[in-house]
C-alpha cells in the first residue's frame, strides 16, 4: 500500500520557526499525499494559523485553547491523521530543519524488518559549543536516567535499533498507534518519547534510528535558559517512575532524582553564565 503520511508541527510561540520547519519540509522529497499539519499551543493570542495560512493556504491547522504541552498538545493531530487514513505519522518540533532528501529514506527503514514501528534520524545539534550527532538512547533502570547516546562523528549507515529515540523529529507506523495508544498526557514536556517507546517494545515494536538521515535540531529553543526547563524535566522523571517502577522499587530512582536534578540546576547555572561573561 502507499504510504499515506502526516506531518504534525506543534507550535508554542515560535511562528518563524514554525514557518522555517515548513520551508524545510516543502523543499524535501515529501511523497505525494503527504499531508502538514501545524498544531497551536499558543492560541487564542497567536498569529500562527494566519501567517502559516498566508504562505500554505491547504495546510490544516489545529488550535489549542492553550498551552497543552507536547503529549497533548500533539494528540489531536494524531487523532485528525488516523482519521484522515494516515498509514504513518510524523511529530517535528518547528526547531528541526530536514535535508532535501528525508522521508522517504525514514519510510525505507520500516522495510528492514516487520517489528520495527519507530523511526528516527539523527539529530545534529550544538553541546557545549561542538557540533553532536544524537541516536536513541536507554534507560539506567537502577536510577531511572534516560541516557541519550551523543556522538562528534557518525559513521553508520544501517539502522541502529534503541531502547528510545527522541521524538523531536520521528516516523510512526499507524498499527502502533492503533495498539499503543495515543502519547501519555500526564506527561506535559519530556520523556514521553521514552514512555511511547517503552510502552511500543511491550507491544512488539522496535525504535530505530536510521544514520543516513540527519536533521538539525536548535534543542531548547522554547527556553531562555536551559535551567528553565528542569522543572518539567524533574516533574515528568517523577511520572516515568511511578508509571515503570513496582512501589517498592520506586524509593531508589525517586531517592536518586531528588538528588541529581539541584546539581544539575548548579552546574548548567555555572556553564550558562560562564559562557555569557565569555562572549560579552
Amino acid at each position: 500500500m502507499k504510504p499515506k503520511v502526516f506531518i504534525l508541527i506543534l507550535n508554542y510561540k515560535k511562528t518563524k520557526d514554525t514557518i522555517a520547519c515548513l520551508e524545510a519540509l516543502s523543499q524535501s522529497d515529501l511523497p505525494d499525499g503527504t499531508q502538514l499539519v501545524v498544531l497551536d499551543n499558543s492560541y487564542p493570542f497567536s498569529k500562527a494559523e494566519s501567517a502559516v495560512k498566508a504562505l500554505y493556504p491547504d495546510i490544516h491547522v489545529i488550535n489549542h485553547p492553550y498551552n497543552l504541552g507536547f503529549a497533548a498538545g500533539n494528540n489531536p493531530g494524531i487523532k485528525y491523521a488516523l482519521k484522515h487514513h494516515a498509514t504513518h505519522i510524523l511529530i517535528i518540533n518547528p526547531d528541526v530543519r530536514v535535508p532535501s532528501k528525508f522521508l522517504p529514506k525514514l519510510l525505507s527503514t520500516f522495510q528492514k524488518d516487520s517489528r520495527i514501528g519507530i523511526v528516527a534520524p539523527l539529530h545534529k545539534h550544538l553541546q557545549k559549543n561542538r557540533l553532536t550527532y544524537g541516536l536513541g538512547g536507554t534507560v539506567d533502570w537502577r536510577t531511572s536516567k534516560c541516557i541519550h547516546e551523543n556522538h562528534h562523528s557518525v559513521t553508520q549507515k544501517e539502522p541502529l535499533p534503541y531502547e528510545f529515540v527522541s521524538f523531536a523529529c520521528v516516523l510512526i507506523k499507524r498499527e502502533v498507534i492503533t495498539k499503543v495508544g495515543l502519547l501519555d498526557e500526564q506527561y506535559f514536556m519530556y520523556l514521553e518519547d521514552v514512555d511511547y517507546c517503552l510502552k511500543a517494545k511491550s507491544s512488539g515494536y522496535l525504535s530505530f534510528i536510521n544514520p543516513t538521515v540527519v536533521v538539525t535540531h536548535n534543542t531548547s529553543s522554547s527556553f531562555n535558559k536551559p535551567t528553565d526547563k528542569l522543572i518539567i524535566s524533574f516533574l515528568s522523571q517523577v511520572k516515568f517512575i511511578n508509571s515503570h517502577y513496582p512501589l517498592l522499587k520506586r524509593l531508589y530512582p525517586l531517592f536518586f532524582m531528588f538528588l541529581f536534578y539541584p546539581y544539575l540546576y548548579l552546574l548548567w547555572t555555572y556553564h550558562h553564565y560562564k559562557h555569557r561573561s565569555s562572549s560579552a
